[in-house]
This record gives structure tokens, C-alpha cells and sequence, in this order.
């Protein structure tokens, strides 16, 4: 009973099903008080015709008239008795076996009961007469009991037919006013299924019933909530980063001045590195904390700053790889642009589409195993601009795939210089800017394949953009 479909339905169809099995139960007594009835009748006509018959006869044994008995004639062969007896007891005609501890008195009466005949139960008739000569006789028919319970039968079943029927309306009735009923509900559960993780919108508590809004405003007052500490944690998380940026800044500064220092032994001076080298990583991931907060803080205003803010793919992925150029030749990485459409213009801001591309290729690099190469390729798809890097690494194992993009996740633990966040950055940017980001191998199973699709600018593409876009272009699909 967690269903709230089930609870409704067992409070309609289960004091219906009870209400229904007492009417069927009154209705079975009703069958057989009519059942009763019918055969009561049967047996006073009959003894009635005897009656009248002996009567015209003076009382004379003729035999019972034919008439009678045709009463009876049913599919079910019941079993019909007769006898008349004088007052005195004395049987005139009919069944010996038929005996009777009632009479019906003086007059036309009659008196009813159940009796046995030869080991078969019967209702009986008594019947009284009188005489022309001022005798009185009694005439008792009798009739075996397979004709009253088939009738009674009958008229049972053909009411719990219609309950039935009944019943099966009402399910289908409910079935339908269910879902009638239920789909403002099912409607909005879809849509809070349909809202983007992180997103903190408050949802729309117009044009839903009312019974409704003390959930909504519940939701709400959650989502405020929710929305406040957030928030204090994201300014929480920006302030004490820019503070140890800051910090990290001076000590880089102090470890320089340091390392100038002629008085110092090459030992000192290798110690210095080390901390130079560890500052520089701590530094990194900093900056990566400040780029992720800044993400967040900014998911409210994502769409007015898209629609203001553009970018020109081919110069961003262009300037990303002259910066990357000395790392990868240190690396003995061949590092290069296989294929660019210049006329690409995102719907984005320049630094967020330099960070994903800056953070791809940069990891690309540091994660080979030895010499090989890193390709980019700029085209379009669709009504998106696709950015592939494709690497000759080792690439990632698909148990992994799934869990790369979370925060602090790494593939490889023994890596250095690894923290796991380059790539919930790319994540995060691709979500906010309406994206989407797929990993797999690369070409003949082997490496990396890197896929970035991102929406292209529709409207408002500045002039000297203009002869880059296309305006057919209207979403990404």
C-alpha cells in the first residue's frame, strides 16, 4: 500500500466489494423467499384443481385430473405426490406414503411444510375442501425440492452477474479517473525529473492544483534554503581560495628570491625546487577550485551571459595549442590541428571555451606513456561546433569512463602532478554552456577520442563575427 493509486483504489473498491457481497448475501435470501413463493403457488393450484375436481365429483375417488400435474412440467423432473383424505383421515385417493401431521382446517385453507417422501425432501400443501353433502376433504400435493433451488439459482446468479459487471465498471471507472486524476501529479513529477542536477530554479505554481502547492512551496522554501548555503559555501570555498592564492603567490615569490641567493649549496638549492615545484601544483589546483566556483556562482546568469558573450573556436583551439607547443616538444609529442572550420562562433564566453580545450589538451599531453601524438579537429555537426582531440596514449579503461568526470577522481592514482579535477571542469563548463562532452577510444582502439559539442551562435553575433557565423544554425542537436 505505498502506492497512493492502491490506497485510493482500496478506499472506492474495497467498501464497494464489502456493500456488494451484503447485497448478494440478501439477494441470495430474496432468491430463495421468491423461489418459495413460486413453488408454494404451483402446489396451491394443483391441490386447488384436485380440490374442485373431487368437490364436483361428490367426493367420489376419479382420479386426479391431468391438469394438475402439467404445473410441474419443468426441465428439472421434480417429483410431485398427491393424496385426499377424508376428515376422519381416511385416504380417499393419491400416495399412501404422503402422510401429513397438519391440517388446513374447515374452508379453502391451506397449510404449508417440508415433509420426506420415500427419503426425498418435498414441500407440501394442505389443502381443504368442503363438501356438497357437508363432508370436508383435504388434498395434499407435494413436490420434491429441484425445481425451487434451480430457480433460486437462477435468480442468484443472474444478480451476481450484474454485480459483476458492476464491479468490472467500477474498476474500469477508477482506472480511468485515476489517471485523470493523478496526472497534474504525474505531470509534475516529470517535471522535477526533467530539471538539470545543480539547478536551483524554483518551480512554477501556477496552473497546478492545489493540493499541490503546499508541495511546491515546501520544494521552494527547500530550494531557497539550499540555495543560501550553497552559496555561502561557494563564497566560502572562492574567498579562502584567492586568500592562499595569494599566500601561494608570496611564498613563489620568497622561493625565488631564495633560489638567486649565490650563498646557497646545491642541496639548498634543490630543496627549493622541490617546494618551487610543490607551490606551482598547490597553485593549480587553486586556480582549478576558483574556475569551479565561479562556474557555480554563475549557473543562475549562465543564459544572459551566453547571450551576450562569444567566441570564435579556431583562434581559441589555436592559441591553446601554441601554448601547449613547448610542453608537448619536451614531451616528444607531435601536437597539431588536423582539420578547422574557421567559421565556428560559440554562444559562450571566450575564457570557459579556453579552459575545456586548455584542460583537453594539456591532459592529453602529460597523461602519455612516451612519444606519440595529439590531433584537434574543429568541424561542424549539426547545429554544433564538435571539437575531437584524438591522442596515441594509453587511454582510459571503460571501467573508468563512467567516473572520470567527478571531482578528485583519478584513473590513475600513481600519476603525478594529477588531482582530479581537469576534468569535472570541462564537465561542469560543458553543462553550463548547454554542451556535451563523450570519451572512447581512439582510432583502431588505441588512445584517447575526446568529443566537445557546443552550441553555436543564433542571433545578436557582433559585426565582425558576422562572416564567421551562420544564422540557419538555431540550436545544438
Amino acid at each position: 500500500m505505498h502506492s497512493l493509486k492502491s490506497r485510493l483504489a482500496a478506499w472506492v473498491f474495497l467498501p464497494m466489494l464489502v456493500c456488494s457481497a451484503i447485497d448478494l448475501v440478501v439477494t441470495y435470501r430474496s432468491a430463495d423467499r421468491v423461489a418459495t413463493e413460486v413453488q408454494r403457488q404451483l402446489l396451491k393450484g394443483s391441490a386447488r384443481i384436485i380440490a374442485e375436481q373431487m368437490a364436483a365429483d361428490g367426493g367420489a375417488s376419479n382420479g386426479a385430473p391431468p391438469a394438475a400435474f402439467e404445473l410441474f412440467a419443468d426441465e428439472n423432473q421434480d417429483r410431485v405426490f398427491y393424496a385426499v383424505r377424508r376428515a376422519d383421515g381416511r385416504l380417499l385417493d393419491g400416495d399412501a406414503a404422503l402422510t401429513s401431521s397438519q391440517s388446513p382446517g374447515q374452508g379453502d385453507q391451506e397449510t404449508y411444510f417440508k415433509s420426506r417422501v420415500r427419503g426425498e425432501p418435498v414441500r407440501v400443501v394442505a389443502y381443504g375442501q368442503d363438501l356438497r353433502d357437508g363432508g370436508h376433504i383435504t388434498v395434499e400435493v407435494a413436490q420434491t425440492m429441484r425445481g425451487h433451488a434451480a430457480l433460486r439459482k437462477r435468480l442468484f446468479l443472474m444478480t451476481a452477474r450484474e454485480h459483476l459487471i458492476l464491479l468490472a465498471l467500477v474498476l474500469a471507472a477508477l482506472a480511468v479517473a485515476f489517471r485523470w486524476l493523478l496526472r497534474p501529479l504525474m505531470q509534475f513529477s516529470e517535471r522535477v525529473a526533467e530539471r538539470q542536477p545543480g539547478s536551483l530554479e524554483q518551480l512554477d505554481a501556477d496552473a497546478v492544483p492545489r493540493e499541490l502547492l503546499p508541495v511546491i512551496g515546501a520544494l521552494n522554501g527547500y530550494v531557497v534554503r539550499l540555495d543560501q548555503t550553497l552559496s555561502a559555501y561557494e563564497r566560502f570555498v572562492a574567498s579562502t581560495a584567492h586568500h592562499l592564492r595569494t599566500s601561494f603567490a608570496i611564498l613563489t615569490s620568497q622561493l625565488n628570491y631564495g633560489m638567486r641567493d649565490e650563498r646557497i649549496t646545491p642541496e639548498q638549492k634543490a630543496l627549493l625546487a622541490a617546494m618551487q615545484n610543490t607551490t606551482v601544483q598547490g597553485t593549480k589546483v587553486i586556480n582549478q577550485l576558483l574556475i569551479l566556483a565561479s562556474i557555480e556562482q554563475g549557473r543562475p546568469h549562465g543564459a544572459r551571459e551566453q547571450a551576450s558573450s562569444y567566441s570564435v573556436l579556431s583562434e581559441i583551439v589555436t592559441s591553446v595549442i601554441e601554448e601547449l607547443a613547448p610542453l608537448a616538444q619536451r614531451c616528444n609529442i607531435e601536437l597539431g590541428l588536423d582539420a578547422s572550420d574557421a567559421g565556428l562562433v560559440l554562444a559562450a564566453p571566450s575564457h570557459l571555451v579556453r579552459e575545456v580545450t586548455f584542460n583537453l589538451i594539456d591532459n592529453a599531453i602529460k597523461h602519455m606513456d612516451g612519444p606519440g601524438s595529439v590531433s584537434v579537429r574543429i568541424q561542424r555537426a549539426g547545429n554544433c561546433a564538435l571539437l575531437r582531440i584524438v591522442d596515441t596514449g594509453p587511454g582510459i579503461a571503460p571501467p573508468h569512463l563512467d567516473r572520470v568526470f567527478e571531482r578528485f577522481y583519478r584513473a590513475n592514482p600513481d600519476k603525478p602532478n594529477s588531482f582530479g579535477l581537469g576534468l569535472s571542469i570541462v564537465k561542469e563548463i560543458c553543462d553550463s554552456l548547454n554542451g556535451e562532452i563523450r570519451m572512447g577510444a581512439g582510432d583502431q582502439a588505441r588512445g584517447l577520442q575526446v568529443d566537445v559539442k557546443l552550441p553555436l551562435a543564433v542571433v545578436g553575433v557582433p559585426a565582425e563575427l558576422q562572416a564567421l557565423s551562420h544564422p540557419d544554425l538555431r540550436e545544438c542537436s
